[in-house]
């Protein structure tokens, strides 16, 4: 695990980086995009787990958090939607540049994966494949999602558990509406949407491994690890986690 900072000195963006597994022979390489606000520290260790994993089957992978979040510099108010996909764009170069690699995957939970898909639709020749795992297809309904309908300060931002979302940000969620395919054609990818269920995972359809077909779609019954669980704090759901490593490799 090697953490640092990339980018410039107005738009320092913090990473960490966990190489391939000495001897797993790997060359593939991904981006993770992190979900936001709570839904970011709940799934947290999941996304530690996930690189992990991914680094032990040969995956070289950088997971960093967006401006003006995490350890990121910038303050959410200087945010939004494409200065966050440009962010995720920086990420791509900046893990070429580690690994002197021509084309990276992306891997994204809720958020972070509408802005992976939305990425991967403007640059699909330097996706190499995209893993979209719950991505918020319509902005409202996440935004009703976060309790966005209570009353706005006067400035018009929100408060939500404890993280600003500005009315910009607002206004630039309201805007996603994401419909079939999210896999941009050309491109490598599946979309895992998670039901609510069992501690377990489980495929809803047998897998196929890599025959499948761009775009493909698989249901899996699993906790959501962006949901807070008072029981288990930052739950992780494993089959989930491993059925991600499993479709890279």
């Amino acid at each position: 695990m090697i953490p640092f900072f990339f980018g410039d000195k107005k738009r320092r963006l913090f990473g960490i980086y966990e190489p391939a597994a000495p001897r797993s022979g790997g060359k593939r390489s991904a981006v993770l995009c992190y979900p936001w606000g709570s839904e970011y520290i709940h799934a947290h260790r999941a996304f530690k787990q996930l690189a992990v994993r991914l680094s032990s089957a040969g995956v070289n992978t950088l997971r960093f958090d967006f401006f003006g979040t995490g350890d990121s510099g910038g303050e959410m108010e200087d945010a939004d939607l494409a200065t966050w996909e440009a962010d995720i764009e920086l990420a791509i170069e900046e893990l070429r540049s580690i690994v002197d690699s021509t084309r990276v995957s992306l891997i994204g939970l809720r958020l972070g994966a509408t802005l992976a898909a939305r990425v991967a639709a403007l640059h699909p020749r330097e996706v190499d494949s995209l893993v979209l795992w719950d991505p918020v297809l319509s902005g409202s309904d996440y935004l009703a999602s976060l309790g966005a309908a209570s009353a706005p300060s006067s400035d018009g931002s929100l408060e939500v558990d404890g993280f600003r979302l500005t009315a910009r940000m607002q206004r630039e969620l309201r805007t996603i509406a994401l419909t079939p395919p999210l896999v941009p054609p050309g491109v490598r990818g599946v979309t895992i949407v998670t039901d609510r269920g069992a501690a377990s995972a489980r495929p809803a359809r047998p897998r196929q491994g890599n025959a499948e077909p761009s775009g493909a779609c698989e249901v899996m019954t699993a906790v959501r690890p962006w949901v807070e669980d008072p029981d288990r704090m930052g739950a992780v759901p494993a089959e989930v986690v491993r059925r991600i490593v499993d479709w890279f490799t």
